[in-house]
């Protein structure tokens, strides 16, 4: 597979793979929502993170206010409450590559991904478990915007971690093929051994599909397979693709609604609306 049609790969693995799992984390806290609705404003929000990274993280929040009634607060907890779950599929990824791989760099940091994974986890035994019997643990968990955390079933973290996961280890794959496009001879277990660090690094809200901290990683990473000069190379030109797959995002319907998310967020005018019944 070459470096353009693995690209395309990475980003459709990505966009459709967030579409579909924004869709049913939504569907199962608050309103309904179909995989089509939800195209516009993840399309949207694929967009803005080019242009305004700050704004970006509001679409999906703004689109269920706005679309299906979620206080706007709600709607960001339920999202805070995804992300959380990622950091635990993100730090087991990377225990078990440590534990897979006597090379793999985790093997030698394998604590750093267990401070990260224990206390994550023992967040969601604090919400399973129900009620708390102290006054500071009842407001906490009463709070009206936490109703995500509260009505959270083994069934909906397996379902939305099963989701996450196949999205991260389909983009491990596309990664792979990425770089092999370059002629870096680099073996698969090297990628999926990093593949956590590259996650995180991509995922940082400072640049835009993450240009600088991938760089680096995937220099530092895979320095044992190629001259730094050409794994930097690679490493812009898978950046400068993703930019290239999302800039069109902003055309159409998704692009009115990218710019009715700025003009709202600049104003202040996200509205709270009370919260439809959840769906089990």
């Amino acid at each position: 597979m070459g470096l353009h049609p693995a690209c395309a790969g990475s980003f459709a693995v990505w966009f459709l793979g967030e579409t579909l799992l924004f869709s049913l984390l939504f569907s199962y806290f608050h309103s309904r929502i179909s995989f089509r609705e939800m195209l516009p404003a993840n399309a949207a929000q694929y967009f803005l993170q080019l242009v305004n990274q700050a704004v970006a993280g509001t679409a999906l929040v703004m689109f269920m206010n706005r679309r299906k009634g979620v206080p706007f607060l709600t709607a960001g907890c339920t999202l805070i409450f995804q992300a959380l779950l990622d950091f635990q599929i993100m730090a087991a990824m990377a225990l078990a590559a440590a534990a897979l791989d006597s090379g793999s760099i985790m093997r030698r940091y394998w604590y750093y991904p267990l401070l990260v994974l224990t206390p994550l986890l023992l967040n969601a035994c604090f919400w399973m478990r129900g009620r708390p019997a102290s006054r500071v643990g009842r407001w906490f968990y009463d709070r009206p915007s936490m109703s995500s955390f509260r009505i959270a079933l083994p069934i909906h973290y397996a379902k939305l971690a099963g989701m996450r996961a196949a999205i991260f280890l389909g983009y491990g794959v596309m990664l792979y093929f990425q770089i092999r496009g370059f002629r870096v001879n680099v073996h698969p277990g090297d990628v999926f051994g990093f593949l956590p660090a590259v996650l995180f690094c991509d995922g940082l809200p400072i640049t835009p599909v993450g240009l600088g901290p991938v760089q680096a990683i995937l220099v530092t990473g895979f320095q044992a397979y190629a001259s730094r000069t050409r794994l930097l190379a690679m490493a812009l030109s898978i950046s400068f693709m993703n930019i290239a797959f999302q800039a069109p995002l902003g055309l159409g319907s998704a692009g009115a609604f990218a710019r009715e998310v700025t003009e709202a967020a600049s104003k202040g005018l996200l509205r709270e609306q009370p919260a439809r019944a959840p769906i089990r």
